[in-house]
């Protein structure tokens, strides 16, 4: 057995797993916007205590079942930041022929709101092009023509990148041959959809830049 002190070993700096600092970032903004929301819930839970108004019992109800769910996603790691880009990660892959990147997304034509158009699927990067395509039919039966397709797929030099993603807006916004493909990386009901989710998709954004995409400012 390797000492954990000497060569190879938990304290050897060479042993370690490089620190991912777009993780890190994206680490620290969901507990602090847990941390806001938990304030928000107990504020709400002892003013009905206290003697509150009735109606705050859906909307702290709320919270609460969306606290602890988020809080769930923090204990079991499966937010987007744990799948967050290190940096030269999509050069990497391009280094390797059999070596690509491959994420869990949502995909609509445009920002926002109740779309038909909107799926699930894996955002993927290999051998310097960009995909996405959509899951499979939950349903067996139902006649999706979106289901199990690929409706992205192009070199990244022929894209245009969307304004880089923020906290409003924390989409990545992919444009080809002039459809265009709003990418989120966040879940529904994610409370850090936005803080975290524009630093996830940011990574993409400054990568996808580097390797030639287009940028709107361009």
């Amino acid at each position: 057995m390797a000492d954990p002190k000497g060569p190879g070993g938990l304290s050897d700096p060479a042993a370690r797993p490089p620190v991912n600092p777009v993780r890190q970032k994206a680490r620290f903004r969901r507990m602090a916007v847990l941390l806001a929301w938990w304030a928000l819930a107990l504020i709400g839970l002892l003013l009905l205590t206290a003697g509150g108004p009735w109606w705050l019992i859906l909307p702290v109800g709320v919270i609460g079942v969306l606290v602890v769910t988020n809080t769930i996603v923090i204990i079991r790691h499966t937010g987007p930041e744990e799948s967050a880009l290190t940096p030269g990660r999509l050069a990497e892959a391009d280094a390797e022929r059999d070596d690509a990147v491959a994420v869990w997304a949502t995909r609509s034509p445009r920002h926002g709101g109740r779309d038909k158009a909107r799926r699930t699927g894996t955002l993927a990067y290999a051998g310097g092009r960009l995909s996405f395509t959509t899951d499979p039919a939950t349903d067996p039966g139902a006649d999706d023509p979106l289901a199990d397709v690929m409706v992205l797929d192009a070199p990244v030099r022929q894209l245009e990148l969307g304004p880089r993603p923020n906290p409003l807006r924390p989409a990545l916004v992919v444009t080809h041959q002039g459809t265009r493909h709003v990418l989120t990386l966040s879940p529904p009901f994610d409370l850090g959809a936005g803080a975290v989710g524009a630093v996830v998709a940011g990574a993409w954004w400054s990568q996808l830049a580097e390797l030639g995409a287009r940028t709107s400012g361009d």
